[in-house]
């Protein structure tokens, strides 16, 4: 929930529902639980922009990944490690790093943190000056995210093609790319939208001078189940676990 809450923007929200989970699995002596929580507030961290946040945060999951060593663990760490590295511009970290996940990502063929990682890898050697490299990366996300789908890693990788077209002055390439994310990102419609992706994409198409996509359906509550009410943070949670 709290991750789910990130991906959307709502940021006191998440927070709140990531720091209970943590505190929850803490009370309970959960280590590999409490890894998970961690590697997704890291996530949250680096949505937010709060790079020194998602480091810390991330070699934190790296540390708790070696109590039960599964290797989802060690492969969502590493590539969080990878992408704070890269936000920070410490690039000879986030190269190691984000190969480091990309490898073992493939080896038990884990498509959600190989797309995110060839999205990393690829907007690195972008700033390296290496586009070539880099849209060869990104050649290898296409197929797999459209087969997944995988629609917010799909906007992701797309948002760093736009910038590599735009760093080669080819606008309406760029133009086309920020536009396909745009429309992944919007899944069904604010509020239920990948804010980060919709926003990126925005942005592009906002300096390139291009409109942003219309005719997207807005989201239909009719067509979903509502949603329960949640207490995210009562008061007497850590009571109930001693109990």
């Amino acid at each position: 929930m709290g991750l789910s809450l990130a991906a959307r923007g709502y940021a006191s929200e998440s927070g709140m529902a990531l720091e209970r989970a943590l505190r929850l699995d803490t009370a309970a002596g959960q280590a590999q639980e409490q890894g998970f929580d961690v590697a997704c507030l890291a996530q949250r961290a680096l949505w937010s922009g709060d790079a020194d946040g998602a480091r810390t945060l991330a070699n934190r999951a790296w540390d708790l990944a070696h109590v039960e060593r599964l290797e989802r663990d060690f492969i969502g760490a590493a590539r969080l490690q990878g992408a704070a590295a890269l936000a920070l511009g410490d690039l000879t970290t986030a190269d190691e790093r984000l190969h480091h996940a990309l490898t073992r990502a493939r080896s038990v063929n884990w498509v959600e943190e190989e797309l995110p990682a060839l999205a990393g890898l690829a907007e690195l050697r972008r700033r390296q000056g290496d586009s070539r490299a880099a849209r060869e990366l990104l050649d290898d996300v296409w197929e797999s995210a459209e087969r997944g789908p995988y629609p917010l890693f799909h906007a992701d990788a797309l948002n760093v093609l736009a910038q590599i077209d735009r760093d080669a002055g080819n606008h309406q390439a760029a133009v086309d790319a920020a536009t396909k994310a745009y429309r992944l990102a919007w899944c069904d419609g604010p509020p239920y939208a990948y804010h980060w992706g919709l926003e990126a994409a925005k942005k592009h198409l906002r300096e390139l001078g291009a409109p942003e996509p219309t005719g997207l359906p807005p989201f239909d509550e009719s067509k979903y189940e509502p949603m329960p009410e949640v207490e995210i943070n009562p008061a007497d949670e850590l009571g109930s676990i001693a109990n």
